[in-house]
C-alpha cells in the first residue's frame, strides 16, 4: 500500500521542487498554486473577451499562470534561499530573466502585439537584471526599484499595448524584477 502512495508523492515533490523550490512550506506552495491558476483564470477571461482565437488564450493561460504565480513564488523565502545563496547566484539569476521570453514570444504569435514594445521591454528588463544582479548588495534594492519604474511607465504610459494584454508586462517586471531579483525573508 504505502508503494502506490510513495511514487505519486514522490512525482507531486518533485513538481514542487521546480515550480516553487525546494524545501517550500505549505503555505508557499498552496499560495502560489492559488494565485497561478487565478492567473490563468484571468488571463483566459480578458484574451476570450478580446476576441482572441482558441489558441491565443490558451497561451495567454499559460502565461497568466506562470507570471501570476510566479510573481508569488519568487517572493518566497524558498526561491530566495534557491537563487540568492551560492557564488553562482548572480549568473542564475540573470540566465532565469534571460530565459523569460514571454513578450517577444506574445509578438510573435500575436500580430496585435508589437515587437517594438516586446523587444524595448524585453531588453530593458535583463538590462536592468544585468546591473541589479551585479551591484553591492546595499545598492540591489533601490536600483531594481528604479529600473522597475521605469520599465512600468514605459510600458503603460509610452509603449503600445492592446488593452487585452496591458498587464502582461507591468506584472513580469514585478515577477522579475522586484520579485526574483530581491532576496526575499531569511536569503541569507
Amino acid at each position: 500500500m504505502t508503494a502506490p502512495m510513495s511514487l505519486p508523492r514522490r512525482a507531486t515533490s518533485r513538481l514542487n521542487d521546480l515550480l516553487i523550490a525546494p524545501g517550500a512550506t505549505r503555505m508557499e506552495r498552496w499560495l502560489s498554486y492559488l494565485t497561478a491558476v487565478v492567473g490563468a483564470g484571468v488571463a483566459s477571461a480578458v484574451g476570450g473577451a478580446a476576441g482572441y482565437p482558441p489558441q491565443v488564450v490558451v497561451v495567454l493561460a499559460v502565461l497568466g499562470f506562470d507570471i501570476f504565480g510566479g510573481a508569488v513564488v519568487n517572493a518566497t523565502a524558498s526561491v530566495s534561499r534557491r537563487f540568492h545563496t551560492g557564488a553562482t547566484a548572480a549568473r542564475r539569476q540573470v540566465i532565469f530573466v534571460a530565459a523569460h521570453v514571454h513578450l517577444p514570444v506574445l509578438a510573435l504569435i500575436l500580430p496585435a502585439y508589437p515587437w517594438s514594445t516586446a523587444i524595448t521591454l524585453y531588453a530593458g528588463t535583463l538590462a536592468a537584471a544585468v546591473l541589479v544582479a551585479a551591484a553591492a548588495p546595499m545598492s540591489k534594492r533601490p536600483l531594481a526599484f528604479a529600473a522597475a519604474a521605469g520599465l512600468l511607465v514605459a510600458a503603460v504610459t509610452l509603449l503600445p499595448t492592446p488593452p487585452a494584454l496591458a498587464w502582461l508586462a507591468p506584472l513580469l517586471i514585478l515577477k522579475l524584477l522586484l520579485g526574483h531579483l530581491l532576496p526575499g525573508p531569511r536569503a541569507t
